[in-house]
């Protein structure tokens, strides 16, 4: 939905449940995988998921549209993974299913690198898994995120060191 012309976002805004709608189904994947990577369960990714839809539908009079509505989404996506990470108090291990690109497929690796994003701090984890896992680019990061660009590029990089000293045995 990116780039809504200005009749969709005004429907938007005027709470039109046909172009709420819309808005969910080109978006649902993209927010849950999100939500799967912040989250580590399906379950928890699925509540996390509704909530961003519902914060969203409850926020639409006050989106003014300088961004296109993904970028709003994931925004609010990140905000609902932290409050959601404070609510929980704990550090939900990523699911098994977690794709780490490894030539040979070795599970042990593939445990290190889960641990290890894992064990990132939030702000890092959020940026890695928006770049590398969704591939988004530092830009659309910075504006989900409020950012700057510099400061989510220091994040990833971070991000990266950190996972290249924790997996120094493997690489």
């Amino acid at each position: 939905m990116a780039d809504q012309p200005q009749d969709t976002l005004e429907r938007l805004k005027s709470k039109d449940s046909n172009a709420f709608t819309e808005a969910v189904r080109a978006n649902q994947q993209a927010i849950y995988r999100l939500a799967y990577r912040l989250t580590g369960n399906v379950e928890d990714a699925m509540d996390l998921t509704q909530e961003v839809f519902l914060r969203a539908f409850r926020a639409l009079p006050g989106f003014r549209g300088d961004s296109d509505i993904r970028t709003w989404l994931y925004r609010i996506a990140i905000n609902a993974g932290s409050s959601w990470r404070k609510r929980e108090k704990v550090f939900a291990p990523l699911d098994q299913a977690l794709e780490v690109p490894s030539p040979k497929e070795d599970p042990e690796l593939r445990m290190a690198v889960r641990d290890a994003v894992e064990a990132l701090p939030y702000k890092q984890k959020a940026v890695f898994v928006m770049h590398h896992y969704q591939g988004l680019k530092h830009e659309e990061i910075a504006g989900i995120t409020d950012r700057t660009v510099g400061s989510v590029k220091a994040n990833y990089f971070q991000a990266v060191a950190k996972l290249k000293r924790k997996l120094e045995g493997f690489l």
